[in-house]
């Protein structure tokens, strides 16, 4: 993995081949003595058409837009970047232009306002990607959604959680003993408060009892109070997909500006968080 600057608690690791480039912007601007080395990456967007415009709406950055820009500011300098997208929630067309999935070196999924236990085409269609990406043996990372998606591709249950809500911040996350051997939290804090904005989660009885089917792998690497698995990674037919249910790609102003949406805010009323809208 390339040295990074540590900032706990908003930091972030990839997998290796998925978490070695800098923007393609950068790239031109700086005078090399060889060719940069071109890193491929393709972004899920994982809200579908009518996520993204209350995002918008709301004053929010797009999710795919802010782990573009989190990967161009972090990606080592000797690497151009090189950004693909899809959109599988809006259409299966959508899955037929990623194409040939071995052509990228990884695969970064953001975040979504979609249910994972709901059985809609809008889901679905993200799962079979997953599994295709495993297949491919593409190393995957995702955020918040992108770990139950792992999840629900690797047919581990996922449910809403029962205590409702986790927005905002989430407190007191804590490596397991399998979350400080992993590559993916090298360097960070053993524990560590991350932005939040999230209802389901891993069940917590697969969490008390993590049993996977077989040519399943998957290791528990963090948790909190709230929200048993916060750190997950599973392996499938040579393909990994390392994931956290925190956001660490996104800043205090736009975990503030998702409070403008009317769901978030009515649900955090109702479970006591606050007292009015």
């Amino acid at each position: 993995m390339p040295p990074r600057a540590r900032r706990p608690p908003l930091s972030i690791r990839l997998p290796r081949r998925a978490f070695s480039a800098r923007s393609s912007v950068a790239a031109a601007t700086t005078a090399t003595s060889t060719p940069a080395t071109p890193l491929r990456l393709l972004i899920v967007e994982a809200y579908d058409r009518a996520g993204r415009e209350r995002l918008t709406s709301a004053g929010c950055t797009t999710a795919s837009d802010t782990f573009a820009a989190l990967l161009s500011r972090i990606c080592p300098e000797d690497h151009e970047l090189r950004l693909s997208y899809c959109h599988p929630a809006d259409s299966v067309h959508e899955l037929a232009e990623v194409g040939e999935l071995s052509r990228f070196d990884g695969v970064v999924w953001t975040g979504s306002s979609l249910t994972i236990h709901e059985d809609k085409p809008e889901v679905t269609r993200q799962i079979e990607l997953a599994r295709r990406c495993f297949q491919a043996a593409v190393p995957q990372y995702g955020s918040c959604w992108g770990l139950q998606i792992s999840a629900a591709a690797a047919g581990i249950p996922c449910e809403p959680n029962p205590r409702g809500r986790e927005h905002g911040i989430a407190r007191g996350i804590a490596l397991t003993r399998s979350g400080r051997r992993h590559p993916m939290f090298d360097g960070c804090l053993q524990t560590f408060d991350g932005c939040a904005a999230h209802t389901d989660h891993v069940a917590a009885s697969w969490a008390a009892a993590p049993v996977c089917r077989p040519g399943v792998e998957a290791e528990v690497l963090a948790s909190n109070d709230f929200t048993p698995v916060q750190g997950l990674a599973v392996r499938i037919d040579g393909g990994e997909f390392w994931s956290v249910q925190y956001h660490p790609e996104l800043d205090l102003g736009e975990i503030a500006r998702l409070m403008r949406l009317p769901a978030s805010r009515s649900l955090l009323v109702e479970q006591g968080e606050y007292s009015s809208e």
